[in-house]
């Protein structure tokens, strides 16, 4: 089957996210919006365009935000996921022809909100060279977006924000008759807000390190999909990965406490140096197996330490198989 797809004018390798100051947790100021817009009139609401009612964007397609302190008082942004058209299943409204039609996704518009609906300004830098014919492999956010996206937190504040990732798509059948859907998928990822300690009081900093990024996945027999933290390796696991209607749980061994921490932004590393301690003032729970949330902090505790760990991304192949990537740390 022939077919042309629809290619959306690009305008550029830049995507705007709008333009507002967002007010700084514990602050009553509100910052004025980058590239010198002085305007006062304060935080402007996020609105969003509009989505289609149904779409081919495939149900499994995802997007993660992940905020990493840069080490210079600021962060770092970085998006990953999956964007992809569905184009064994979805039906095209008001076509009959016999050949399906295949979608592909022209374009991509973010935009970021704080928790009371304001608007972000930021700017994603956009790979062009990803929306060419890409309805059978799909787009990479990860390739999508040219590197990190850095966030001044005097700018914008601290707390909760939301990323919206709207989706344009569009599709040509043989008898020329075109067709456009637009999407939209969110998540959401925090900037944790400063905090001023005292000098007077010197705390006590057992010092962690990155032990590195982890995929355990059950989908292939060679995959990993145990985990003993002292090591990196899967012989004597202190946690395995088990799949449960889609949700990935982390089951430990015998002797090991799995914690959900409750002091971390989620989403965010904090600041060198890492402390342990930082991971110990607040729990959510202690269960065994224990549900990864998304870019939720968790403890394992074992007879080798305690391992604080973040649950990254997460994809699922039907109810009982999929992969997650978790970022773990150990005593230096």
């Amino acid at each position: 089957m022939k077919f042309q797809f629809i290619k959306t004018l690009l305008m550029g390798s830049i995507f705007a996210l709008g333009s507002i100051g967002l007010t700084a947790c514990g602050d009553d100021s509100s910052s004025n919006a980058k590239g010198g817009d002085s305007s006062s009139s304060g935080a402007q609401p996020l609105i969003l365009s509009s989505v289609s009612e149904t779409s081919p964007l495939d149900k499994g397609s995802n997007v993660i935000a992940m905020a990493t302190a840069d080490g210079q008082g600021g962060y770092d942004l970085s998006l990953n996921g999956t964007l992809k058209t569905d184009n064994d299943e979805f039906d095209t409204d008001g076509y009959d022809g016999e050949d399906r039609v295949y979608y592909n996704i022209d374009s991509l518009q973010f935009d970021i909100g704080d928790k009371d609906g304001n608007r972000v300004n930021l700017l994603v830098p956009i790979n062009p060279a990803v929306f060419g014919n890409n309805a059978d492999r799909g787009i990479n956010l990860g390739t999508a977006v040219n590197g990190e996206i850095k966030l001044d937190q005097d700018a914008i504040g601290c707390g909760e924000f939301t990323l919206y990732v709207t989706v344009f798509m569009s599709g040509d059948a043989e008898d020329t008759k075109q067709f456009a859907y637009t999407a939209r998928l969110e998540t959401k990822f925090q900037l944790q807000c400063k905090v001023i300690e005292s000098s007077s009081s010197a705390a006590t900093c057992t010092e962690m390190e990155a032990a590195g990024d982890v995929t355990l996945s059950n989908i292939y027999g060679s995959d990993q999909f145990a985990l003993n933290f002292s090591t990196g390796a899967a012989d004597n696991p202190d946690v395995t990965l088990s799949i449960v209607d889609g949700v990935p749980y982390f089951e430990a061994s015998a002797g090991i406490k799995i914690i959900q921490e409750g002091s971390q932004e989620s989403g965010v590393i904090p600041p060198a140096p890492i402390c342990l301690e930082n991971f110990t003032e607040a729990y959510n729970g202690e269960h065994n197996p224990m549900e990864l949330e998304d870019m939720g902090w968790y403890l394992v505790v074992t007879s080798t330490g305690t391992y604080p760990f973040m649950r990254g991304s997460f994809m699922s192949q039907g109810d009982a198989k999929g992969k997650v990537t978790i970022t773990y740390f150990k005593k230096k």
